[in-house]
């Protein structure tokens, strides 16, 4: 026979984060892949040949660790019931994990007290001081486990429970996945300890109870806990592509456990997968929402106080035109002032203003003059007088 023929393996594709980010559930523009069709029926196997020796089988082309990653994540996003879900997730527990890793993983599944377990994933946990904590995450039905397993001994130390309820939103950062939450996870960190501090002061200082003045507002993105995935060396994912898969997941669970709930329930939203450039255009946009309603608010106090101003004035110029010049004028110029501040202030209403007082102005100026030269025509006629006598 002749030799067989070595054929080059086709290099796989890089691998973009971005894109499978936007292909994650819960993303902005995600669309659900449609359902897979049957797989096509097996060819016959072909008869034997001469020497009773069966032709050796094609071989089957193994995936790679992208196309891998990304089936797993279609998997999990079509899944339409737990058990389809802890089905898609099984793949997980074929990942080139360490012997340590896969007793740990086990044994975190059946510690938990929620069953079943659908998976576990070994990762990193970054903790309030920034440091990096191996950890194990148990994915159930309705809530997730941070568990603390000891490999020397094989034993669970201490887990954390959290609800899927409480988890409104997760990032795909550079590094790994980050939870925010509803409250504090675990222990607040040197950064939250300096804002209350700063807050304290500040309430000291002006008298108020007001937290408006802490360093920062309690948004939906304050509590955190980042996750970082822990892949033995010469594993064929890549970081980034176990954290689609773990966002899948926990987006995938949350939307299960949201419809598992009777309607008379209290609602809750599956968490949005975002990435960091998202959340942080989020909070630009809000911020700048924000600024434009107080810019909004300041317009509409600074024109209603001026509009009043120049009504006062010019009713009060007309009654008492004596006396009210100087009075008026000086009732417009804060008026003025603040609408000039005022961003797209009406700019008529400012000229007619700077117009009345220009012109109270120059009568205060004239009314002024008059009086003195009044009062100099009066001295100097009286001094005339005295001196003829």
């Amino acid at each position: 026979p002749a030799p067989p023929v070595a054929v080059a393996a086709a290099p796989a594709a890089a691998y973009d984060s971005r894109a499978a980010a936007m292909r994650l559930p819960g993303a902005p523009g995600y669309a659900a892949p449609a359902a897979p069709h049957a797989p096509p029926a097996a060819a016959p196997t072909p008869p034997a040949a001469a020497g009773g020796m069966a032709p050796r089988p094609a071989a089957t082309p193994t995936n790679n660790g992208l196309s891998s990653s990304e089936s797993l994540v279609d998997a999990i996003s079509t899944a339409s019931t737990t058990a389809a879900l802890a089905e898609a997730l099984r793949e997980v527990e074929q990942w080139q994990w360490t012997s340590d890793q896969e007793a740990g993983m086990k044994r975190c599944k059946t510690y938990v007290p929620e069953q079943p377990a659908l998976a576990a994933f070994y990762v990193s946990s970054v903790n309030e001081w920034k440091l990096l904590q191996p950890r194990v995450l148990v994915l159930t039905p309705s809530s997730y486990f941070r568990v603390k397993y000891d490999q020397k001994s094989g034993k669970v130390e201490h887990y954390r429970k959290t609800p899927l309820r409480d988890v409104l939103s997760l990032e795909k950062t550079a590094d790994g996945l980050k939870i925010y939450l509803r409250g504090q996870d675990g222990r607040a960190g040197p950064q939250k300890w300096y804002q209350r501090l700063e807050r304290k002061v500040a309430q000291i200082s002006t008298g108020s109870k007001d937290n408006a003045f802490s360093g920062r507002v309690k948004d939906e993105f304050y509590y955190a806990r980042e996750y970082r995935p822990s892949l033995p060396a010469g594993a064929p994912l890549s970081a980034d592509q176990v954290t689609d898969v773990l966002a899948a997941a926990l987006h995938k669970t949350a939307e299960l456990h949201r419809d598992s709930l009777p309607a008379d329930g209290a609602p809750f939203e599956p968490p949005p997968v975002l990435t960091t450039d998202e959340r942080r255009q989020i909070l630009h946009d809000r911020k700048a929402a924000a600024r434009a309603e107080e810019e909004r608010a300041e317009r509409e106090a600074a024109e209603a106080e001026l509009r009043h101003a120049v009504e006062v004035a010019s009713a009060s110029r007309e009654l008492e035109p004596k006396t009210s010049s100087q009075i008026n004028s000086a009732v417009l110029s804060r008026p003025i002032k603040r609408a000039r501040r005022a961003v797209e202030a009406d700019a008529s209403l400012i000229s007619r203003a700077e117009q009345l007082k220009a012109e109270l102005e120059e009568e205060h100026r004239v009314r002024v003059e008059a009086e003195r030269l009044e009062r100099e025509r009066t001295e100097r006629e009286a001094a005339t007088a005295e001196l003829e006598a």
